[in-house]
């Protein structure tokens, strides 16, 4: 397969899809560049036409013949197609990535042009070196070849949108119809690192609308009108195909801003939910510390309240033993004693109920004795 073979899309408006439905169906057409016939030719062949092929690469040639009407291999530029051809004329010549691998293609197109009957057009189809792509790589300080595309290595010939005016008005063709082949610079042949262009300079760049046209593709006649309207229907829509472009594109560029706002506050609304739990915790953390604190208040205010107890005990203690109120140690080590002592004495006098009930006798005694005691 010939390396300037495409895959047959009519959904997509590439140079291929648009030479085939520019040609009216039922033409007689002469494919200059035919490849391999694929797609172009078996394109045509679909909607009725019929297909004279000029081809270069003879193995390319020998792939179309069997669906062409006749193949004429050679260089265009140097065959004498009017001897060729003999008096067949055509409806359609095309020129489908043609004349940028010509070194005369002024010469070569009005040689083509003499072959269209009354009425002809010329369908030609030449890419734009002014294209972004072409742009950042100079600007990247490099002008590489590629196998194919903008900057294919076989090309000798370069063309901008004055060029292009130029060509055809030499060659007394006026452009009915000059349609567009539209690529991003990331999409092309061309390896481009687009993060490292600074966005200013992108910017720039995109302005001008030329920067996105991949290729031109025309439709001319023959013969020179200031008088014809070159806006026809092809144009007409690929007009409205533009602006519905524009138009996708400011609305995915808007739907993207929108799933990027939409995913910040996913991200806010999952931290919300983490920074409450985390609340939760600490609340929770917090209610057990207060109320461990209250716990231990109330077992503190009880200490201290028994605390002052037994300081009123010791006290009493002290003035009954006649030791020193500053002694409060030795208060506090004969309370402990008296208190032991008097625990053993319980103890034995209550396995001896006699005993106990004279001793308490005895207390009785004691304490009237005491309140006769003068000074007491």
């Amino acid at each position: 397969m010939s390396r300037y073979a495409r895959e047959l899309d009519l959904h997509e408006l590439n140079a291929h899809t648009q030479g085939i439905l520019l040609t009216p169906p039922g033409s007689d057409v002469l494919d200059v560049g035919t490849a391999d016939g694929h797609p172009v030719v078996e394109g045509l062949k679909a909607r009725g036409c019929r297909v004279w092929g000029v081809e270069i690469d003879p193995e390319a040639a020998a792939a179309a013949a069997p669906l062409c009407e006749q193949m004429v291999v050679g260089n265009v530029e140097q065959l004498d197609l009017a001897a060729e051809l003999g008096d067949q004329r055509f409806d359609v010549v095309l020129c489908l990535d043609v004349l940028e691998h010509l070194v005369e293609p002024l010469d070569t197109l009005r040689r083509l042009k003499d072959l269209l009957r009354p009425g002809g057009i010329v369908i030609a189809s030449i890419p734009n070196v002014t294209h972004a792509a072409v742009r950042l790589q100079l600007l990247d300080g490099s002008f590489t070849y590629t196998d194919t595309g903008l900057l294919d290595r076989t090309h000798v010939r370069f063309f901008d949108r004055a060029e292009v005016t130029s060509l055809f008005e030499q060659a007394e063709l006026t452009v009915l119809e000059r349609l567009e082949v539209r690529r991003e610079p990331h999409e092309t042949e061309i390896p481009l690192d687009l993060s490292a262009v600074p966005p200013e300079t992108l910017e720039a760049i995109r302005k001008d609308p030329d920067s996105r046209v991949f290729q031109w593709v025309l439709v001319a006649r023959t013969g020179v009108s200031t008088e014809v309207e070159t806006t026809g229907l092809a144009t007409a829509l690929l007009g409205e195909v533009t602006r519905m472009e524009g138009a996708v594109r400011e609305s995915a560029e808007h739907v993207a801003w929108l799933e990027e706002r939409l995913h910040e506050q996913d991200r806010l609304h999952r931290l919300t939910i983490t920074q409450n739990e985390r609340l939760a915790e600490l609340d929770g953390a917090l209610r057990e510390r207060v109320s461990e604190l209250v716990q231990t208040h109330e077992a503190l205010s009880a200490l201290r309240a028994d605390a002052a107890v037994k300081d009123a005990y010791v006290a009493h203690l002290q003035s009954a033993l006649g030791l020193p109120q500053h002694d409060t140690a030795s208060a506090y080590a004969t309370a402990r004693s008296a208190h032991v002592a008097v625990d053993r004495a319980v103890a034995r006098l209550q396995h001896h109920p006699r005993a106990l009930t004279a001793v308490q006798r005895a207390a009785r005694v004691g304490r009237r004795v005491v309140r006769l005691v003068p000074g007491r």
